[in-house]
Parts: C-alpha cells; sequence; structure tokens
C-alpha cells in the first residue's frame, strides 16, 4: 500500500511548488486531483493532452504522480440526470479517459448525483466544533441542514438517476476499459439515500453491488471511502472483505469518524486516533485482501497555527498512516 494525499487548484495558486516540496518532504509519492486543476476543464468540461500534460509534469517536477483524477458533478451533471446536454458530456468522459490513461494516471474519478447539485439556499448541518487542545473538526447534523434548506433547484427520481448513471457507465467503461484506465465510484457523501428533496442512489453496499452488475467490467471499480461507509451505518471491514476480494477497490479515502447517521443522525470527522473505528483494523483488512494502492487520508482538520491549506494535519495524518502500515509489514 502506498500514501497518497489531495491537492487542489488553490493550494498550488497560493503556496507553488513550496507546498509540493512539502509533500515530498514528508515522504508522499502520490496526488488525488479534482479535473478542474487542468486547464480548460472547468469552462468546456474537457481538456487538450498539453493542458494535462502540463498538470503531469509540474507534479512529476517534484517527484510526485497523479494517481486519481476526479471529474466535477457540476461538469457532467446532464450525463447524470439526462439533460440535453447528456450526449456531449459522456463524450468527453469517455476522451478524458483515453488522454488521462496516456498520461499515466491509472484511476479516473466519475461520480454520481449528489442532491447538493440541486440543493436550495442554505447551508444548515455544518458545523466544526472544537475537538482536544482546541482543534476544530467537521460535523454533519441531518436534521439541521434539512430545517435550512430552500426548495430543490429541480428533482429527479431515483429511477431516472438509475438509468441515466447506467447509460453513462456503460459508454465510459468500455472506453476505459480500451484505454487501461479504473473508473472508480466514490458515492454519496453524505450516505443519505434522500436528502435536500432528492433521492441518492449509490449509499449503500448493495448499491455498488447493482453498478458493478449492471455493467460488468474489471475497470469499473471503487474509492472505498473508510469515513462515508461507516457514516453509512455498514460495516467497513465486511465491505473491505467483499469488494476487496473481488479487485473493485482501486482507491482509499481513509478517515476516521464518531457516529453515523442510522443511529445518530449525525456524524463528526475527528483525527484518526479518535473516532470510532480502528484504524489499523482497518489497513490489516485492506492487507487481507491484498489491496496495493494508494491511501489517502481524506479530509482536513483545523489545527491552531496551521496554514490555510493544512500542512500539520497532513503530516500528522502521513505519519500516523505510515507508522501503520510499517506495523503491518513488522507484523
Amino acid at each position: 500500500m502506498r500514501i497518497g494525499v489531495r491537492a487542489s487548484r488553490q493550494t498550488l495558486e497560493q503556496e507553488g511548488e513550496d507546498h509540493l516540496r512539502f509533500l515530498k518532504q514528508i515522504g508522499v509519492d502520490y496526488i488525488d486531483v479534482e479535473l478542474g486543476m487542468v486547464t480548460g476543464y472547468d469552462e468546456t468540461g474537457c481538456f487538450t493532452r498539453e493542458a494535462l500534460h502540463e498538470l503531469v509534469q509540474r507534479f512529476a517536477g517534484a517527484g510526485l504522480r497523479i494517481e486519481r483524477a476526479n471529474a466535477r458533478n457540476s461538469q457532467h451533471l446532464d450525463a447524470l440526470i439526462g439533460g440535453p446536454n447528456a450526449a456531449q458530456q459522456r463524450d468527453n468522459l469517455c476522451a478524458m479517459a483515453e488522454l488521462l490513461a496516456e498520461a499515466d494516471v491509472p484511476v479516473f474519478g466519475v461520480q454520481c448525483f449528489q442532491a447538493d447539485n440541486a440543493r436550495g439556499n442554505g447551508a444548515g448541518g455544518r458545523t466544526w466544533p472544537q475537538g482536544r487542545g482546541g482543534y476544530q473538526y467537521y460535523r454533519f447534523e441531518l436534521s439541521a441542514a434539512e430545517a435550512a434548506q430552500a426548495e430543490p433547484r429541480f428533482t429527479v427520481t431515483a429511477d431516472q438517476l438509475w438509468e441515466n448513471l447506467i447509460l453513462t457507465y456503460r459508454q465510459v467503461v468500455p472506453a476505459a476499459e480500451r484505454a487501461g484506465i479504473a473508473v472508480a465510484m466514490h458515492g454519496n457523501d453524505p450516505p443519505l439515500p434522500r436528502m435536500y428533496g432528492n433521492p441518492q442512489i449509490l449509499c449503500r453496499f448493495t448499491d455498488f453491488d447493482r453498478l458493478f452488475s449492471e455493467v460488468p467490467s474489471a475497470h469499473n471499480t471503487m474509492t472505498f471511502c473508510v469515513g462515508t461507509r461507516y457514516e453509512s451505518g455498514e460495516d467497513v471491514l465486511a465491505g473491505i472483505r467483499h469488494f476487496g476480494g473481488q479487485g473493485k477497490i482501486v482507491h482509499v479515502h481513509f478517515r476516521n469518524v464518531r457516529g453515523t447517521l442510522p443511529a445518530n443522525g449525525a456524524y463528526e470527522e475527528v483525527f484518526l486516533d479518535e473516532g470510532d473505528m480502528r484504524m489499523q483494523d482497518v489497513v490489516a483488512a485492506l492487507h487481507g485482501v491484498n489491496y496495493q494502492g494508494v491511501i489517502d487520508f481524506d479530509h482536513v482538520m483545523k489545527l491552531t497555527g496551521d496554514t490555510a491549506h493544512g500542512r500539520q494535519y497532513i503530516a500528522y495524518s502521513v505519519g500516523y498512516v505510515r507508522a501503520l502500515l510499517q506495523g503491518l509489514a513488522s507484523a
């Protein structure tokens, strides 16, 4: 298993190569990016070979490799809901799969509809309480989030979402297969079957099973988000055994949380050593299914004196995960 972190356009714009050198210094080799970092993507929903090459080379100059590139839902929303630009957006996804494969980026994140895509005004339910020593962590509370929301901008049905997601995947996955790249589904975050007046269809293990069954391919895979899967109330270790045993896990988001949505109607994303899960059990389960991909510590906490982009927390998390992996090697 290998260690990766996320990078954002804002981080590069504000901290530049200094941030990339910092990542390399603490032992990071792999980067998870949003495609909005590639010039032209936000404007057109696609990009050129040259624009992608420029970003790849920028990371390579610091000894870093892009391991996963994630598409923005806003750039293929019509493909997910059957809107007027659905055909063009699916073509864009296929073209980008080919370009990413050419650039030796092995994982392409193509995600499902999130209820946030149609959310009305309001952002209640999202707060930053204080933890030990006064650090700030993210808390989500469903009842407060729902109470603060206006009517959604539009509504869809679960059947419509499934129909359009399958249509999209039946076009994109074969393109990825030909190119030799994996398409990875993260699933809904928060993992709620209904939110802000709209359904969400990738919240449970059975939902992933359906997607893999509807579009059977070794290249139809998942980002196994440990935090999201725990928040859903399902057994994280059983999920790793189930999907890892099928070779479906190609990327891991590695965060610890307190509370689940079914039991508490809320959850809190906290330090890796503070949540409900024993993260050493999670890496042991991944090891047990011979997972050899990247572990990404996921979201950043707010520490006193830290940079805006969380260097202290990044260093803490990378060191924590490295220690867990070294412990596996010596067991």
